[in-house]
């Protein structure tokens, strides 16, 4: 059997890289629809949860994780994939679980609001994380940082007068061991 060609490879190639191109529909919302006084609040809480998770993982998540996180928080909520929501306000950090981290920590920021009877419903709360994926866009442009709107919405949180610390459990004693 003949080995395919240069030409039929980059064809390959090509079709392949245009195939996964179509898949990734952009979700970032560029309009005003959702930058309302009535939304604000809203707009705070999931940017509260955002900036939480960033001094959890000690400032090194990137608008990229972000950015991810926030895409599959979107995806889960439109097709009812959205697993159940813990109970407990204690968040675990797990190597390589920065996306389910943020995503928990912006749902845990919810709760408070819908404890409160704020919560909009679903499809504003889509837009209002759609409308975050354009400021994520807008600040890697303007800063070219990695971390350009994280950078941004730390900012924002402590000129509104929200402090996020670290908290680190105390360590366990060590069993005593007996004779």
């Amino acid at each position: 059997m003949a080995k395919p060609s240069h030409n039929q490879k980059r064809k390959a190639k090509l079709k392949k890289r245009a195939e996964r191109s179509r898949k990734h529909e952009p979700l970032a919302y560029s309009g005003k629809k959702y930058k309302t006084d009535e939304n604000a609040p809203i707009f705070l809480r999931t940017e509260v949860g955002i900036y939480e998770s960033y001094v959890m993982c000690d400032f090194k998540l990137t608008d990229d994780d972000v950015e991810a996180a926030i895409e599959q928080l979107v995806i889960q909520m439109r097709d009812g994939s959205l697993p159940p929501e813990s109970e407990s306000d204690e968040v675990t950090i797990t190597d390589g679980g920065e996306e389910d981290l943020i995503i928990a920590n912006i749902r845990r920021n919810w709760r408070y609001l819908d404890e409160a009877g704020e919560l909009p419903g679903r499809n504003d709360l889509i837009g209002i994380l759609r409308t975050i994926l354009n400021s994520i866009e807008i600040w890697r442009s303007q800063t070219l940082h990695p971390q350009g709107y994280l950078h941004f919405i730390e900012g924002f949180v402590k000129k509104v007068g929200v402090t996020v610390q670290r908290v680190i459990p105390a360590p366990r004693p060590l069993p005593s061991l007996e004779e």
